[in-house]
């Protein structure tokens, strides 16, 4: 696979990261200082959102593992989806102001469409690697041109976001800026996904043969058979609702605390920036020492990095927060590329357990774990803020404000130390995955019909 197909395969992760840091970063944020709804019925309404997201994942993935046709099982997908995406995500930025019935039922529609049609199209998109390649080491390559891809569309929106958004509004039409971001990105996100549809031509070919009817028991021995799934999973809904409470709260503190909100936008800049320097490095480490190894080197400096947080958190000294925050850079650029290279090496895992394959499925359930933390973790920051009396736009308690530093120090904290202690006892290296992977291989020649026929001396059949 040449470096210009692998570049357009990871280039979908740019578009999707488009739509989710923004809705990551700033949704939240967006819903309580500027549509003025109370934190917790907005933290409520992402949730749900969210784990509708997650819930409906495994389900997507289901239906797309027996996709068949002339267009491959993925690539419809990625080609008819695209518009429909990013229109509904730039009405989302259209929802009526104020914390009336009318205005949270349709801010709350607004999202779940959103989620749903985000589902339906990250799903194949996912799916589509285990597909393209069965090398655990171009996997990891693949994972990396995924992570740079997905890391420098999340700097754009880290620092960009704010910039853009007070730059194209006006004081007649304050929210005109969030309304152009959002067509915007839509558009160069739908763009990207006909390119990877382009790209994975030759890899998600027609299929003649009906896709194989498995009864819900058997994939659900399958799926518990999966150590190696179930670990990754753990780590990584740990992770997701622990840095929730820190990532989300970054516009929080630095327009509250610190008092200078122009300064949030360039500490994410700074942690996605990091990440896409980082995630090459990190990609290379899980080619030659393997994804364990890689997860748990990126997690020792982030650690460094949370402790220089606590110590700086009264905001007196900016240096050393946006220290800790290029150290908070090395854990997030390990965790995605161990994360999307992990997932599909757990498909050969669980194969090899169980002789059971559900590509799509394992992919549903390992985002399914992810939004889901996710969406816990924005729905307890909405209670938690309303809990510690926080009011939009308004000077803050002291009371407000010791709140906000514990959850976004003890958190994410407690979720690295858990997710390293998980992923300790992860049984993939790079030459177990060989080993399975040549034996399912074994496999399945010996099942196959040419392999049948020839001990017995039977002529196969053209």
């Amino acid at each position: 696979m040449g470096f210009g197909r692998k570049l357009a395969l990871g280039a979908g992760d740019f578009g999707f990261n488009l739509y989710w840091q923004t809705a990551s970063l700033y949704l939240l944020f967006f819903y309580t200082d500027v549509l003025g709804l109370p934190p917790s019925i907005a933290g409520a309404i992402y949730m749900l959102a969210l784990i509708w997201d997650a819930v409906l994942d495994p389900l997507i993935g289901s239906v797309v593992d027996r996709t068949r046709s002339r267009l491959g099982r993925y690539r419809p997908y990625l080609l008819f989806g695209g518009v429909p995406l990013g229109l509904i995500f730039a009405a989302s930025f259209l929802a009526p102001t104020g914390d009336s019935v009318f205005a949270i039922a349709v801010t709350a529609t607004l999202h779940v469409a959103f989620r749903t049609l985000y589902a339906a199209i990250s799903i194949p998109y996912s799916a589509l690697f285990a597909r393209v390649t069965q090398d655990a080491r171009v996997r990891a390559e693949l994972a990396g041109f995924r992570m740079v891809c997905a890391t420098l569309g999340a700097l754009i929106v880290a620092g960009g976001t704010l910039p853009f958004v007070k730059a194209f509004s006006t004081p007649e039409a304050p929210r005109l800026g969030w309304t152009i971001l959002g067509l915007a990105f839509g558009v160069v996100a739908s763009l990207l996904l006909l390119v990877v549809a382009w790209a994975a031509r030759g890899y998600d070919d027609f299929e003649v043969q009906p896709a194989p009817r498995r009864d819900l028991q058997a994939m659900l021995r399958s799926l518990l058979a999966n150590r190696a799934l179930l670990i990754v999973l753990g780590a990584v809904m740990v992770s997701s609702f622990a840095n929730t409470l820190f990532g989300k709260n970054l516009l929080y503190y630095f327009k509250y605390i610190v008092g200078r909100a122009e300064l949030a936008s360039a500490a994410m800049a700074l942690v996605a920036l990091g990440a896409a320097v980082l995630v090459p490095l990190f990609a290379w480490i899980a080619r030659t020492r393997g994804k364990r190894a890689t997860w748990l080197i990126g997690s020792v400096p982030s650690l460094i990095g949370m402790l220089l947080w606590r110590l700086g958190q009264d905001g007196s000294s900016l240096p050393l927060l946006f220290t800790a925050l290029g150290l908070y850079a090395f854990g997030t650029a390990a965790y995605v590329v161990c994360f999307w290279s992990m997932l599909p090496d757990t498909v050969e895992y669980g194969e090899w357990k169980s002789g059971v394959r559900t590509e799509s499925l394992v992919f549903g359930l390992g985002v399914l774990g992810q939004k889901f933390a996710l969406g816990l973790g924005a729905g307890f920051l909405g209670i938690a803020l309303a809990h510690v009396g926080y009011v939009a736009n308004a000077e803050q308690t002291p009371e407000t404000i010791a709140g906000i530093k514990a959850m976004m120090f003890w958190f994410p904290l407690g979720g690295w130390v858990v997710s390293v202690a998980l992923i300790a006892f992860y049984p993939l290296g790079l030459k177990e995955h060989a080993r399975i992977v040549e034996e399912i291989a074994a496999r399945r020649l010996a099942a196959s019909p040419e392999t049948l026929n020839s001990a017995l001396g039977t002529p196969v059949n053209t």
